[in-house]
């Protein structure tokens, strides 16, 4: 058994929200949650959300009579525009209206009042070191050579997908390996375990989705269909929705046409779709702020998603053909909650982040595997970081692909670097 070591500090971000290059938070908007530089609070939030209201960090939490005390009453509530707050959830760290609390959001959450929170009794309690646990449970041997995609069903088998072989594996674990049910020759770019226990995915081309049937392996035509785009990404939700990425082709970076996030009931009927934020603004669209000019250009193409439990849509969006992303997390009314660009101390412009697999734990936080520097970033279900571990250390190399046990545990695939066989790590954690 090994446990992970190099957990770092904190449940605060250690760089700002809004740009890649991670520079020192010195702002926090309390409208929309974000914290941020002073060249972003001048820059890209002043341009989309000019009736914000912005706070310096010192001043966030000051006694009462300091400049800075905040009315509730002149908080717009970031889910509910034309509603103002009356109260602060000291466990989702925003604030929130009577409506907030009408549809039970923030059931048994920790509020705070006006008076309190403006005598400084906004406490922020990061999660102790000794209390965030990551131990491999077990380690099996693959006959694939990169596991992209893993889907876990009800019985505890699992649908691994590997793209440059172009198989599909139904698999039973044994003792330090995987036994193959089922292998299917067919080239798949997106994955996801229905209700009832079948499995869809995306070909090539195709703009509607396809249904595997667990029983017979046979492939068939899903009724789900974005047409004329094309799907990038799937989940299913825990009430049966359909959350795809989509995108209209044509060139990946920089990106042109649309990039969308879209979401069906179980009948195939889309209910919403995500493009633009309330200001008009394309949500995967927008310019990066970085130093290099060689690096600066639009983005972006989602690559995977996952949602928590209060609604909250992540999106891991690949950046560039070099593997660069961010994760960004989008309310339920299609805001931007937050993103991730990844840590200061590990990962740099030699290092950048590159996200591949994404899930959501029943806590709702957020596990986001960075795959060339075997890193494993766990965030808050807006985005902001908890901590990182460095895998290498436990021996797990080239994390890809993520999926939740049905026993509570975390299933890591991995790459081999060496064109070999790929690794499945089982984990078992605590602490988030």
């Amino acid at each position: 058994m090994a446990f992970a070591s190099s957990i770092q500090k904190g449940q605060i971000p250690v760089g700002c929200q809004l740009c890649d290059v991670g520079n020192k938070i010195k702002w926090k908007c309390i409208t929309c949650e974000s914290l941020m530089c002073d060249k972003c609070k001048d820059g890209v939030h002043l341009k989309i959300a000019k009736d914000h209201k912005i706070l310096n960090i010192n001043e966030i939490g000051k006694p009462e009579g300091s400049k800075d005390t905040i009315i509730f009453s002149e908080v717009k509530c970031n889910e509910h525009s034309n509603q103002a707050c009356c109260l602060f959830c000291i466990t989702c760290n925003k604030f929130i209206c009577p409506k907030c609390i009408t549809i039970k959001v923030h059931n048994g959450h920790e509020l705070l009042e006006e008076e309190d929170y403006n005598k400084g009794k906004v406490e922020l309690k990061p999660k102790k070191k000794s209390e965030i646990k990551l131990e491999i449970s077990k380690e099996y041997t693959t006959d694939l050579t990169y596991i992209h995609y893993i889907a876990v069903c009800s019985d505890g088998s699992m649908w691994m997908g590997d793209v440059t072989k172009s198989k599909l594996q139904h698999v039973k674990l044994r003792e330090n390996r995987t036994e193959v049910i089922t292998s299917l020759n067919t080239k798949i770019y997106a994955m996801a375990k229905t209700h009832s226990n079948n499995i869809l995915v995306k070909t090539q081309g195709e703009t509607k989705l396809k249904l595997i049937n667990t029983m017979t392996g046979e492939i068939t035509d899903s009724r789900y269909d974005v047409k004329p785009l094309i799907p990038t990404c799937i989940r299913v939700t825990s009430d049966h929705r359909v959350i795809i990425g989509a995108w209209s082709g044509g060139k990946a970076f920089p990106a042109t046409g649309r990039r969308v996030v879209v979401v069906m009931d179980q009948e195939g009927k889309q209910l919403q779709e995500y493009e633009h934020d309330k200001y008009k603004n394309k949500l995967f669209s927008l310019p990066r702020f970085l130093t290099s000019t060689s690096t600066k250009r639009l983005f972006t193409f989602p690559l995977r998603i996952t949602c928590t439990s209060n609604g909250n849509i992540c999106v891991v969006d690949l950046l560039d053909n070099d593997g660069r992303g961010k994760v960004v997390v989008l309310s339920p009314g299609g805001d931007i909650l937050g993103t991730y660009t990844g840590h200061s101390d590990v990962n740099t412009e030699e290092k950048p982040f590159k996200p591949t697999g994404i899930l959501t734990t029943p806590s709702d936080n957020i596990i986001v595997t960075d795959v060339e520097n075997h890193l494993l970033h766990i965030l808050t279900d807006q985005g902001q970081s908890i901590t990182y571990y460095n895998l290498r250390d436990m021996g797990i190399l080239y994390t890809y692909s993520l999926a939740q046990s049905t026993t509570g545990t975390i299933f890591i695939g991995c790459l081999d670097e060496k064109g070999r066989t790929a690794k499945l790590y089982e984990l078992n954690y605590s602490g988030f």
